[in-house]
């Protein structure tokens, strides 16, 4: 990915290509991120793209952020807080008292292994999850987020980020009616990739 030192350094000097790349990089993925919270697609895009503006306008301070990754996600999850806060004119939203966290159904190269029933039946017990839990998981196994990154973004520890994902994959395999003799042949959650720690 385009996240390394000399990247960053780059782009906090102006170099419009090594910031476009960037976009390209990890648009889709904030793009996923938003819209599961504001279950809007043009919101969500109009968010994701006021954040990438605003790192441009304010790239010289690039250099002095540790994870750039984790960083856009919290500005998109920031700024979907306040998208939420102001459309229900309400001065105070965070993640616990969100009622939902949707992860949105996305394709994998794997899919085409998997038929769409179990596919199905993988995003109904996703949806099962409580909001911390699903988008824990959701940053773990869509947006490829590292538990220290996922810490950051949800503002709270690597422990309790292991918690919610070692939870999902419980509550999974129970609605999935996967058994731990079957977690370690080729279950299901593990042909979609889905079930790793």
């Amino acid at each position: 990915m385009l996240l390394n030192k000399r990247s960053i350094q780059l782009i906090s000097l102006g170099d419009q290509n090594t910031f476009r790349h960037l976009m390209n990089c990890i648009s889709d993925d904030l793009f996923l991120f938003a819209c599961s919270y504001l279950q809007q697609k043009e919101t969500a895009e109009e968010i994701v793209s006021d954040v990438f503006v605003k790192t441009w306008e304010n790239r010289k301070e690039l250099p002095e952020i540790e994870n750039l990754k984790a960083y856009l996600f919290i500005c998109v999850k920031n700024a979907c807080i306040s998208h939420i806060r102001k459309s229900r004119k309400e001065k105070l939203v965070s993640l616990d008292g969100m009622e939902y966290y949707n992860v949105p159904k996305v394709e994998c190269a794997e899919s085409q292994y998997i038929s769409n029933e179990i596919l199905n039946q993988i995003h109904q017990a996703i949806d099962t999850l409580p909001p911390k839990c699903k988008m824990a998981f959701s940053l773990a196994k869509i947006n490829g987020l590292s538990y220290r990154e996922i810490a950051e973004v949800m503002e709270v520890s690597e422990k309790t980020v292991n918690n919610h994902l070692v939870l999902a994959l419980k509550k999974l395999s129970e609605v999935l009616n996967i058994s731990k003799k079957q977690q370690k042949k080729k279950s299901t959650l593990k042909q979609a990739g889905l079930f790793t720690l």
